[in-house]
């Protein structure tokens, strides 16, 4: 969507660009009248002078206007992000977790995750060690988080882990996700080998709609933030400043 902010500027913006043009034509004319300059120059030097002020405040309020409203629609995406995600971690029997790349300390995990590992469902996992849940190997599950952390696709032998629950219980599962530089944190959904009984095959349907959702829902939200990033990086580079944004 284009911004408007250039053709509705605020009221104060206008006023403040006509009273500097002026201020500047008036200043320029006594400075070419102390000088004695002639008549028709002072006319037309003024007259340029306010002209370009006026002009020059003009596009710089439209700027600054096109970088708010860049950065108002950023924070709309951000917090419709988070709301997604607030929505999957506290509902969805999809199995889901958010965790540190480096530490593998868990920041958030999902019902069905937590059914996954077939623990009570009231149980607490922030800040437990994604490793030591799961009792995989640690080797392995670096290498599936470094996969995820590189952007790759993660399939294949690697990628699929034997779990144990907290009752002893072994499943095996593949893991995919993807990772978020500035954090430093991995948003991983797990998949688990379909069980044959009425309770997982009623689940079944509701997980894979969740799974899809995440999938799809993550890179729709994260590419319109990366696009609102350059947007603001692009208007902040018209106006002559540097880019807030870094290129992931």
């Amino acid at each position: 969507m284009k911004s408007k902010n250039s053709q509705d500027l605020p009221l104060s913006a206008i006023i403040l660009a006509l009273f500097l043009g002026v201020f500047s034509s008036l200043a320029i004319a006594t400075g070419l009248i102390v000088i004695d300059a002639p008549a028709w120059g002072t006319y037309l030097f003024s007259a340029l002078g306010g002209v370009m002020t006026a002009s020059f405040i003009w596009t710089e309020r439209s700027l600054v206007s096109q970088i708010k409203e860049k950065e108002f629609m950023l924070g709309i995406e951000v917090t419709r992000l988070q709301e997604f995600q607030d929505c999957l971690y506290s509902h969805s029997m999809a199995c889901l977790v958010r965790f540190d790349a480096g530490t593998l300390i868990i920041d958030r995990a999902s019902p069905g995750f937590i059914k996954m590992l077939r623990m009570p469902m009231e149980s607490e996992l922030r800040g437990q060690n994604l490793e030591v849940l799961l009792g995989v190997n640690t080797l392995m599950l670096e290498s599936v988080v470094q996969l995820i952390k590189q952007g790759e696709e993660v399939l294949g032998k690697e990628a699929k882990l034997e779990i144990m629950s907290a009752d002893g219980f072994s499943t095996n599962a593949v893991i995919s996700g993807q990772y978020t530089p500035e954090d430093h944190i991995v948003e991983a959904a797990f998949f688990v080998d379909p069980v044959n009984n009425a309770e997982r095959i009623a689940d079944l349907g509701a997980v894979q709609k969740d799974l899809e959702r995440f999938r799809k829902g993550m890179f729709r939200r994260e590419t319109r933030i990366l696009e609102l990033k350059e947007e603001v990086n692009e208007v902040r580079r018209n106006a002559g400043l540097p880019a807030r944004y870094e290129k992931v």
